[in-house]
């Protein structure tokens, strides 16, 4: 008894070949730096919270065309911040401890939330979007 023949692979574009030297290691390291994670271009932030549609330095995509791209960027984003806080409490806390000022703890945590993830959410963005060139690297159509 014969086995039925495979269906051919689909055809895709290979990645585009990176330089060596862009390992995972280096395109984090650009994208902490809040530069292009693919050529190490800076100014990839329209402002603050937005990034730019494409590198001013390599033409890549900033958006790799995915619905909900960037959801995992603003889980991250909510991870950390909450992290850091809870680290930062404990460590207020234990210094403190036994005389905590419970009413400033109250007012600082309540700012530390709201201010925490929009000042990590530009460094959540670009990590996010390094780790997606890691993970699926560049194709043709992403310039």
């Amino acid at each position: 008894m014969t086995a039925p023949p495979r269906e051919p692979a689909p055809p895709f574009a290979p990645p585009i070949a990176l330089p060596p030297a862009a390992r995972p290691a280096q395109l984090i390291g650009r994208a902490l730096l809040l530069r292009c994670p693919a050529c190490g271009t800076p100014g990839i932030l329209r402002n603050w919270l937005t990034l730019r549609a494409r590198c001013p330095g390599c033409a890549l995509k900033l958006d790799r065309g995915t619905p909900g791209h960037f959801v995992g960027a603003y889980l991250v984003n909510l991870i950390i911040a909450e992290l850091l806080f809870a680290v930062g409490l404990g460590a207020w806390l234990l210094a403190a401890w036994p005389d905590v000022p419970w009413d400033l703890v109250e007012r600082v945590a309540v700012v530390a939330m709201l201010v925490a993830p929009l000042v990590l959410y530009p460094f959540t963005r670009t990590v996010w979007l390094a780790a997606d060139l890691i993970f699926d690297p560049q194709r043709p159509g992403d310039r």
